[in-house]
Formats: structure tokens, C-alpha cells, sequence
């Protein structure tokens, strides 16, 4: 395959995977704010309908077709000494052994807790401790910082390590950052306390 349509392929597959980052960390934010388990089971049906249909064909695009680019453009393993190229590479692998090591065991935690629950049951303690672990926290931001910072890579091709790995702090600062403030519990301001007391007085 030429080098064009064989770069188009590649940059389907990263749209495909930039489509599911996003989707799924909106509804990774849907259930850090849900109130009852039938919200939290429906936005972890739609996350993994994504998984399914979106995330998992960016992924394969992605990989076949950079494989085919580094074995027949960049010298097969002489990518290892080009920055931005190591960086992406090191990213994608990062990000396939952090699905399998904590994305997808959370997701299937998620789903035998909400075994036997009603759209209407609160969320339980055991749910709120599941949702609330940091790790999971920290991988819901870092997660969509590192295809930022791939996609920052590719474009900006930087040929110095030293920019790859600020890229990558930075980026672990911020999902960090982002991880405690999501953490925090929900301001009750005086507002919100006239609503409830409005509601209540109906």
C-alpha cells in the first residue's frame, strides 16, 4: 500500500479513537455524578457500546496500520530512536496495559455490583467506594491528557526526549489536578438549599 492511503487509514483509526475517549469519558463523568444505579447502568451500557463499535476499531486501524508504517518508512525497530515516534508507540502500549489492567476489571466490577438493582435504588455504598477508587479516577483524566498528548506528538514531531517526557508529566500533573477536583463533593450553596426547600414545600 502506498504511503497516502495508507496514512489516511492510520488517521481514521485516530479519530475513531479520539471519538471514543471522548464519549467514554463523558460517560465516566455521568457516573461519577449519578444519584441512582439506573443512571450509572445505563451510562456504562452506552460506554460499552462505544467500546464495542468505536474504540475497538480505532485501535485495530491504528494498530495494523502504524506497524505497516514503522516497518515500511521509519526502518522497522530504528523507530525506537526517533522521539516522537518511540513516544506514540510507548503511549498506545501504555494505554492497551492500562485497559486491561484497570479499565476493564473496573467496568466489569461496576457491572456485578449493579446485578439485581432497580433504576430507582440509590447508589450503594459498595458502588460509591467502586466509582469513587483513585486510580480509576486518575485513568478517567489521564487517559483522554495521553491521546492529547499522542496526537501532539504526531503533529508537532518533536526530536528531542526531553519533550516527550515533559509531555508525558504534564500530562499526568493535569489528570491528576483533574482527578482531585472531580473528587470533590458538590458545592451546597445557599441557592441549591432554596431550591430543595422550594421543592420540598410543594
Amino acid at each position: 500500500m502506498n504511503h497516502a492511503p495508507l496514512l489516511a487509514t492510520h488517521l481514521i483509526g485516530a479519530l475513531l479513537l479520539g471519538a471514543a475517549v471522548v464519549a467514554l469519558w463523558i460517560a465516566d463523568a455521568r457516573i461519577r455524578r449519578a444519584h441512582d444505579c439506573g443512571t450509572i447502568a445505563r451510562a456504562g451500557r452506552r460506554a460499552g457500546w462505544v467500546a464495542q463499535r468505536v474504540l475497538m476499531p480505532g485501535v485495530a486501524l491504528l494498530a495494523i496500520t502504524g506497524v505497516w508504517l514503522v516497518a515500511s518508512y521509519y526502518g522497522g525497530w530504528s523507530f525506537v530512536r526517533i522521539p516522537w515516534l518511540a513516544g506514540m508507540a510507548a503511549i498506545f502500549v501504555f494505554q492497551s496495559a492500562w485497559a486491561r489492567a484497570v479499565t476493564h476489571p473496573h467496568a466489569a466490577r461496576m457491572r456485578s455490583l449493579l446485578a439485581g438493582t432497580r433504576d430507582a435504588d440509590p447508589v450503594t455504598p459498595a458502588l460509591e467506594r467502586a466509582r469513587r477508587k483513585p486510580l480509576v479516577r486518575f485513568g478517567q483524566q489521564f487517559e483522554p491528557a495521553l491521546f492529547v498528548l499522542a496526537v501532539a506528538l504526531g503533529l508537532l514531531r518533536p526530536m528531542h526526549w526531553t519533550s516527550v517526557v515533559t509531555g508525558a508529566i504534564a500530562a499526568a500533573l493535569v489528570a491528576a489536578a483533574l482527578a482531585f477536583y472531580a473528587a470533590r463533593p458538590p458545592a451546597f450553596n445557599s441557592f441549591s438549599r432554596a431550591s430543595v426547600e422550594a421543592e420540598g414545600s410543594r
